[in-house]
């Protein structure tokens, strides 16, 4: 059961990227809008954090399985684009397929975490991710249309699909993978979740969405972000 929801919440995600990059391609979206959407996707994910995976690992948690699975994943994080830089070129088109690419098959992962942590979680986090696939769809959408003008039907939803469709395996490996670890991977494993999406949050959502100059309205848009997912959790609990 835990496999099939996260098999349909990658899905869903991976829609999201979809539909983001088709309506980009069409009309590309103002900075502000899409700088709003990352602050909003933002909040999401931090909340995620906050709510599900923080107190987990306080409360099953033991040092050294904490400690190796978030050093982990930052050090997976931080070395992956200075790889891809080195070996493609970050704009280039093949540097940006890849590097996007990893970031989504990622995503895929923690969404096969999360619903083999419990169905709960896993709705949260998807939530989380449809934004932030959404607005990755987005940029895709204006890349494309801004180096292929007009786009072609190919190329204006070719890479989108390409991008999309490994979250779907991706999700069925990570929800494998935390289910068959014992208790101290278990716990290893959501370490590294946490330092994965922190990492996504501080160095590519708010990182891409500083990058224009932006409205108070963004910032707001975080907050509500981060404030609904806890709410979100509350109604689910009751």
């Amino acid at each position: 059961m835990a496999l099939f929801d996260a098999l349909w919440g990658a899905g869903l995600s991976a829609l999201a990227l979809l539909v983001g990059a088709a309506l980009a391609s069409f009309r590309t979206p103002s900075a502000v809008a899409t700088s709003g959407l990352q602050h909003l996707a933002a909040g999401v994910v931090c909340g995620v954090v906050a709510a599900e995976l923080v107190p987990e690992l306080l409360e099953g948690g033991t040092v050294v399985p904490v400690a190796t699975g978030f050093t982990l994943g930052v050090v997976l994080m931080l070395s992956a684009e200075p790889l891809s830089q080195r070996l493609f070129g970050r704009k280039g088109s093949v540097g940006f397929a890849l590097a996007t690419g990893l970031d989504i098959v990622i995503d895929g992962i923690l969404i096969g975490f999360a619903f083999a942590m419990g169905t709960r979680v896993g709705v949260l986090l998807v939530v989380a991710f449809i934004l932030e696939l959404g607005a990755l769809g987005l940029a895709v959408g204006t890349r494309t249309a801004r180096r292929d003008r007009p786009p072609s039907a190919l190329r204006r939803m070719g890479l989108p699909l390409a991008l999309a469709l490994p979250v779907i395996p991706a999700a069925a490996l990570g929800g494998v993978l935390l289910q068959a670890v014992g208790p101290a991977g278990r716990i290893g494993l959501l370490s590294f979740a946490t330092a994965v999406m922190l990492y996504l949050v501080v160095e590519e959502l708010l990182k891409e969405a500083h990058a224009v100059k932006e409205k108070p309205t963004a910032t707001v848009a975080f907050f509500v972000g981060f404030g609904a997912l806890l709410l979100l959790q509350l109604l689910m609990r009751a």
